[in-house]
C-alpha cells in the first residue's frame, strides 16, 4: 500500500512490529520521506511499480538501493539499464547490461537489451553482434528480429534487413511499426510499390500512424501518384500542422505537378515554421525558377546551399541551371564546378559545365568534358547532341553527323534524341519523338514539363528552319510561363530568327533580348 504525503514523498508501510517503536517510526517516516527498513526484494517491487508508471528516476533510485543491498541481483541491473535506455543514457544502460551478463552469461533477453542499447548509441556493429547472439537462442522472438532488421538497415545491408523484417512480420503480423520499417527498407531497394503496400498495412493497423502517411506520400510521389500523395500529406498536416517537413514535401510534389504558386506558398509555410530547414528553400527556388522569378530563385538556392553547408551537389547543379536561365554562363560554370568538387562523378553537373562553356565560347573545353561523359556513359544522349552541335557549328559535318547518329540510338533522353534528328535534317522523326513526349507529360498532368516540351518543340523547328512552327510553339510556351529564355536569345543557329519581325514582337511582349 502506498500513501501520498506530498509530491515526491511517500510512506511505504510494512506490517511488522518493532517492540513498541512502530508509531514513532511512522511519524519519523512521514516527516523525512524515508521508508521503513526494507529488503532488496521490496525495493525491487517498488522499482518495477515506478518503472511501469514511467517514473524513471524514482525507479532507478529503487533499483540502486536493491543493488546496494544485493550486488548480485541480476534483474535489478537489467531493469535499471532499461530505465537508463529510456532516458537515452546509453552508456549507463550498457554498463548495467554488461554487469547482468557477467551474472547470467548468455542470457538472450539481456543480449537483446544490450544489442538495442548499442543500436541507439549508433554502434551498429556491436548491436549486430549481440542481436545475433540473442537470436541463436530465441529465433522466434519477433522484437529481436525487428531490431536486427533495423540494425542491418543502418549498416546498409538492405537485403539482410528485409529478411529480418519478413521474419518479424511472419512471427507477429499485427505490429504497424514492423511494416513501416520494412517500407523504409524497400524504399532504399527502390521497390516503391512494395514500400507503398507496407505503408498501407501499417496505416490499416494504426490509422493515426503519422510517419506512415508521410512515407506513403513519398512512395506515391515516386510512383507518380501525385494526387494521392497530396491527400496523404494533407492528412499529416491536419494531424500535425507544425511539422515543416510535411509542407516542404507537399511543396515539392506540387512543383513537380506544375502547381508552382501552390508550391511556393507551401514552401513559405515550411520556412515560416522553421527558417533553418533547407529543403523548402530548395524546392521553392525550383518553383520560382520555372515561374520566371530568377532573382528570387537565386536567393533561395543560395540560402539552401548555406543551410546544406555547401555539401549538396544537387543544390549547386540547380543553381547552375538558374544561372543558365538568367544567361549568366560564367556563374553557371562556377556552380557546376562546385557540384563536381562535392561529387566528381556527377555527370549531369559535368554536362551543365560543358553547356555553360559552349556559350562562353570555350568549345575545346566543352568538347573535352562531353567526350569524357560519353566515355563514362555511352547512353548519355544530350552529350552526343551537344558535342555534335559544337562540331556542326564549327563546320565539322562528318563528325557532327556521326555523333548525332549515335545520339539517336540511345534511350536515356527522348528530347535529346529529337534534337539529334533535327540536326540531321529529319524533321519528321524529331517531331514524332517530341509529340510522344508532350503527350506523355500531358497524360500525367505535369504542366511545367508539358510547357517546357513546347519550348523543346520550338527549338526542333528552329533547327530545321521551319520558322512558322518555331514561332507558333515558342509563343505558346512563353504564354504558358516558359522561363528558359537564354537559349532563345543566344543560340547561334537561331541567329536567322532573331532578325524576323515576329521575333521583335515576342521580344517586346516577353522581355527577350533584341
Amino acid at each position: 500500500m502506498m500513501t501520498r504525503i506530498k509530491p515526491g514523498f511517500t510512506v511505504r508501510k510494512r506490517f511488522q512490529f518493532l517492540n513498541g517503536f512502530m508509531i514513532p517510526m511512522l511519524i519519523f517516516c512521514g516527516i523525512t520521506g524515508h521508508p521503513l527498513s526494507l529488503y532488496a526484494q521490496d525495493y525491487f517491487k517498488m522499482g518495477c511499480m515506478e518503472q511501469d508508471k514511467a517514473n524513471l528516476d524514482a525507479a532507478i533510485e529503487d533499483y540502486s538501493k536493491v543493488l546496494k543491498q544485493n550486488p548480485d541481483f541480476t534483474k535489478a541491473y537489467v531493469n535499471r539499464g532499461l530505465c537508463y535506455q529510456d532516458k537515452s543514457e546509453f552508456d549507463l544502460a550498457i554498463n548495467d547490461f554488461k554487469k547482468a551478463l557477467k551474472l547470467k552469461p548468455g542470457d538472450p533477453d539481456i543480449e537483446m537489451s544490450m544489442g538495442t542499447a548499442f543500436f541507439h548509441q549508433k554502434d551498429y556493429q556491436n548491436a549486430l553482434t549481440y542481436l545475433d547472439k540473442a537470436l541463436e537462442k530465441m529465433p522466434d522472438n519477433a522484437n529481436a528480429q525487428f531490431d536486427l532488421g533495423m540494425t542491418k538497415h543502418e549498416l546498409k545491408d538492405y537485403n539482410g534487413a528485409l529478411q529480418a523484417y519478413n521474419t518479424a512480420i511472419g512471427l507477429d503480423p499485427e505490429k504497424g511499426q514492423f511494416y513501416y520499417s520494412r517500407a523504409l527498407d524497400k524504399d532504399q531497394l527502390r521497390d516503391y510499390a512494395g514500400a507503398l503496400e507496407d505503408c498501407n498495412s501499417a496505416i490499416k493497423l494504426r490509422p493515426d500512424y503519422e510517419k506512415a502517411y508521410y512515407l506513403r506520400a513519398k512512395e506515391e510521389n515516386q510512383l507518380k501518384l501525385y494526387q494521392k500523395a497530396l491527400i496523404d500529406l494533407s492528412v499529416d498536416i491536419k494531424m500535425n500542422p507544425k511539422n515543416p517537413r510535411y509542407y516542404a514535401e507537399k511543396g515539392d510534389i506540387e512543383y513537380h505537378q506544375g502547381f508552382l504558386s501552390e508550391s511556393i506558398l507551401d514552401c513559405d509555410t515550411a520556412i515560416g515554421i522553421n527558417s533553418l530547414f533547407a529543403e523548402p528553400y530548395y524546392s521553392k527556388a525550383l518553383a520560382e525558377r520555372d515561374s520566371g522569378m530568377l532573382d528570387s530563385a537565386k536567393k533561395d538556392m543560395e540560402m539552401a546551399n548555406k543551410l546544406f553547408k555547401g555539401e549538396s551537389p544537387f543544390v549547386d547543379m540547380e543553381m547552375s541551371k538558374i544561372l543558365i536561365y538568367s544567361g549568366d554562363y560564367g556563374g553557371a560554370a562556377k556552380s557546376a564546378e562546385s557540384a563536381l568538387k562535392i561529387n566528381s562523378k556527377y555527370l549531369y553537373a559535368e554536362y551543365e559545365l560543358a553547356y555553360a562553356e559552349v556559350f562562353l565560347g570555350n568549345d575545346s573545353g566543352a568538347s573535352r568534358i562531353l567526350s569524357q561523359i560519353i566515355k563514362t556513359d555511352s547512353t548519355f544522349t544530350l552529350a552526343y547532341w551537344l558535342l555534335g552541335r559544337i562540331n556542326y557549328l564549327n563546320g565539322n559535318n562528318a563528325s557532327a553527323t556521326d555523333l548525332f547518329g549515335k545520339g539517336t540510338k540511345t534511350k536515356s533522353d527522348p528530347v535529346g534524341i529529337a534534337y539529334c534528328f533535327a540536326y540531321m535534317g529529319d524533321e519528321t522523326k524529331a517531331i514524332g519523338v517530341m509529340k510522344r513526349v508532350i503527350g506523355y507529360y500531358d497524360s500525367l498532368g505535369s504542366k511545367v514539363k508539358w510547357r517546357d516540351c513546347l519550348g523543346d518543340m520550338a527549338y526542333v523547328y528552329g533547327v530545321t528552319k521551319n520558322e512558322g512552327k518555331f514561332f507558333e510553339y515558342i509563343n505558346e510556351a512563353l504564354e504558358s510561363g516558359y522561363s528558359n529564355k537564354a537559349w532563345i536569345e543566344n543560340s547561334k543557329e537561331l541567329d536567322y530568327i532573331r532578325s524576323e519581325p515576329f521575333y521583335q514582337k515576342l521580344a517586346i511582349r516577353y522581355s527577350l533580348k533584341r
